[in-house]
């Protein structure tokens, strides 16, 4: 069976993600190996979860280093992929900061249009948009205007909320602060004067996070919880910066309401730890022309770095707790039809 990933189907497995306490993975790929190693794990874990690229991957993608370009090759194959998996995967478009809003998200968005008009399958399902490093009134600003271009290809927005964060991302470095409830709620307010509701967006808030490996995150779960309760909204939450954060935070971070989880630099790591073992086995023969084919031959490393990036994601599931639950009479139900 195959799942039809539909915006409805998308938001109901949010929804049921957030009812039962869980959350799911949300790996970062950047070509067609750690795709299919990413979607492999989700497969293993028998878990939903979301596969995603950076502006960084969209401009490795393509030939020219076009973004724009970038993302919808790199997305096509992402979205053939899925065909062959058995749990529903959403492809989404990671951490789109304010400067590449004009340069990468809106220009996407209007070919993605483009696309669909001329009756192309959906390719992407949701797409973030990073306002934390500007003003408030900035970041909302934007969020309208991107409103209707997602909601013209059927898509689901993920914002961020708040100060800035700590770690790096992209190129872009800041000390962690957190995320008020007032910022929240001018988010919140910008949403419903479109007619959406909280089940209709995903949110990303700093409570101590840290993008890329955190030194020792200063993490603060509970700072989730108490935003709802000031705001009156109970927010799908989204923890940005996973990569390297304590279990016990991460399962706190879930239980305060986060139903999505980011996690790139673990999985990157797990790669190249994957490649560097089978590397070092090889003990040098991989230098000698003559000899050495099946260890310098690329299919041969991808392949053990697939595996150890599998592995990582399975083990992100099973702490997430969305491991399992993709088999789950409930679980499904929330879904849309499935095609066989």
């Amino acid at each position: 069976m195959v799942f039809a990933m539909t915006t409805n189907a998308l938001k109901g497995m949010l929804r049921d993600a957030h009812e039962h306490g869980y959350a799911y993975p949300a790996i970062n790929v950047s070509n067609l190996d750690t795709g299919i190693a990413a979607m492999a794990g989700l497969e293993q874990a028998k878990s939903a979860g979301f596969i995603q690229i950076s502006v960084g991957a969209a401009k490795q993608a393509g030939p020219t280093g076009d973004p724009v370009e970038g993302s919808i090759i790199l997305g096509r194959t992402l979205r053939d992929l899925r065909k062959a998996q058995h749990v529903p995967i959403a492809i989404h478009t990671d951490h789109c900061h304010a400067d590449m809003v004009d340069a990468w998200l809106v220009p996407l968005l209007r070919e993605l249009k483009v696309l669909k008009d001329a009756g192309e399958e959906k390719i992407f399902d949701s797409f973030m948009f990073d306002g934390s490093h500007d003003e408030i009134h900035d970041n909302v600003a934007t969020i309208r205007r991107l409103l209707p271009l997602v909601r013209d290809v059927d898509g689901v927005l993920e914002v961020e909320a708040g100060g800035k964060w700590g770690g790096m991302e992209d190129g872009v470095a800041d000390k962690a602060v957190f995320s008020t409830p007032e910022d929240v709620k001018e988010i919140q307010r910008t949403f419903e004067d479109a007619g959406l509701t909280a089940d209709d967006y995903l949110l990303a808030v700093a409570f101590g996070n840290a993008h890329g490996t955190a030194v020792v995150p200063d993490l603060h779960p509970e700072l989730l919880s108490e935003i709802a309760e000031k705001t009156g909204e109970r927010n799908l939450y989204v923890f940005h910066g996973g990569s390297g954060s304590p279990d016990d935070d991460v399962r706190a971070a879930v239980a305060n309401g986060v139903v999505k989880m980011n996690v790139d630099t673990d999985t990157q790591y797990a790669y190249t730890a994957g490649v560097d073992g089978f590397l070092t086995d090889a003990n040098g023969v991989q230098r000698s022309h003559r000899e050495g084919k099946k260890f310098f031959d690329p299919r041969h490393w991808n392949a053990a770095g697939r595996k150890s990036m599998t592995a990582k994601v399975v083990e992100v599931a099973e702490l997430l707790g969305s491991a399992g639950r993709a088999e789950a009479v409930e679980y499904r139900s929330v879904l849309d039809p499935v095609v066989a």
